[in-house]
């Protein structure tokens, strides 16, 4: 089978999952991050300076895992340091000792800022937001900030580039296409932080939502998806959102401040017949309620924290992402974590509307044995519904 087979295959495997139709058999989306790279012998810091090493890490990954999906490979590449070493260090704290990466609660926009906000944002994040995440901000020079755009370009190519080998010589799609975050996203992980957002939902929830509004009035998710191309496209869904920000809130604050705009992608995926991903991290079961009514075929969740046999049962309308257990795959045995993919397969699988994937992203080496993932991903290949 070609990488154009292999391509057809593996979105064509997603696909039925999505839309709950019968499957030949259950595929599995790669759900790792830094894991990766320490799992080629890197470290994290070394490796997010140097794209030609993080090419040999992503194709010996690729070599020797066999997903149908690649999902958040590289997800704390965002902000690469090498971007950042002309200008400041940003909020990613690489610790190549402890072998980690870990973002740091941000604190760039305050509550006061939120009338300049919405009067002028552009202008608030020249003059206040830079300066308070680059430390050496205005003492930069105009070679500083060339370095940093330069460094960012190369980070963008070797994206771009990355996906091309991906779909072209290993016939893999990527998640999604590019999807819309929302608002409370933004802020929850860009620009106010935990502590901050907390804060304003219960001190000035008005001008918080205001800013909020402002924010996802620009998404056009119906536009976007009108313009999809299933099947000329080389991605697995036709969208994807990331959500977080659904951890601390309660059902009220997820009724005002989330749930509008996530409803309205939803009911633009719907309109246009396409797919979407929700990557939810954290628990996210006590909003089951909210996706009860969203019409079978359209909907993937994957979750984090929940238990995948009761979302299954709440929600038989929206496939169910997850399930291989991270403590399994990093304590257990080979033969105990094939067993356990079995059990999956075979309870979740023969019903349709489930996606194999690892409970959490996997960050630190001790995430999973390199062994037992192999195993996993062998198992799943050849196993048939």
């Amino acid at each position: 089978m070609d990488t154009t087979e292999q391509l057809k295959l593996h979105k064509r495997l997603v696909d039925d999952a999505v839309r709950l139709r019968p499957m030949e058999r259950v595929p599995h989306l790669s759900n790792f991050a830094m894991w990766s790279v320490l799992d080629y012998g890197a470290k994290p810091g070394v490796a997010c300076r140097d794209w030609s090493l993080m090419e040999k890490v992503q194709r010996a990954f690729m070599d020797k895992y066999r997903f149908d999906c690649s999902g958040s490979f590289g997800a704390y590449l965002s902000c690469p340091p090498g971007m950042l070493d002309s200008i400041g260090p940003g909020y990613n704290v690489f610790d190549d000792e402890a072998d980690s990466v870990m973002l740091a609660d941000v604190d760039l926009l305050h509550a006061e800022d939120y009338d300049e906000y919405l009067s002028d944002p552009f202008g608030l994040a020249w003059n206040r937001l830079l300066p308070r995440k680059f430390e050496r901000w205005g003492d930069r020079t105009v070679g500083d900030f060339q370095k940093a755009i330069d460094e960012f370009i190369r980070f963008n190519n070797y994206l771009g580039h990355m996906s091309e080998v991906a779909i072209s010589e290993y016939g893999l799609p990527s998640l999604g296409q590019p999807g819309d975050m929302l608002g409370i996203e933004v802020l929850f992980n860009t620009r106010r932080g935990i502590k901050g957002l907390s804060h304003d939902m219960r001190r000035i929830p008005d001008k918080l939502q205001q800013v909020i509004g402002q924010m996802d009035a620009g998404i056009d998710a119906l536009g976007r998806l009108s313009a999809y191309d299933a099947e000329a496209s080389t991605s697995a869904f036709g969208t994807v959102v990331y959500s977080l920000a659904h951890s601390i809130l309660s059902l009220d604050q997820w009724d005002k401040y989330y749930w509008p705009s996530l409803s309205r992608i939803i009911d633009a995926v719907v309109e246009t017949d396409t797919t979407m991903l929700i990557f939810a991290e954290s628990f996210i079961s006590r909003f089951y309620d909210y996706f009860r009514d969203v019409p079978a075929g359209h909907l993937a969740i994957q979750i984090e924290q929940d238990d995948v046999f009761d979302f299954k049962a709440q929600l038989p309308n929206v496939c169910v992402v997850g399930g291989m257990s991270t403590r399994l795959l990093g304590n257990g045995s080979v033969k105990q974590c094939v067993d356990y993919a079995k059990f999956l397969c075979d309870e979740l699988g023969r019903e349709g509307g489930f996606i194999l994937s690892q409970d959490k992203m996997m960050s630190h080496l001790v995430d999973a044995k390199p062994e037992n993932i192999q195993a996993v991903c062998d198992y799943v290949v050849d196993y048939a519904l």
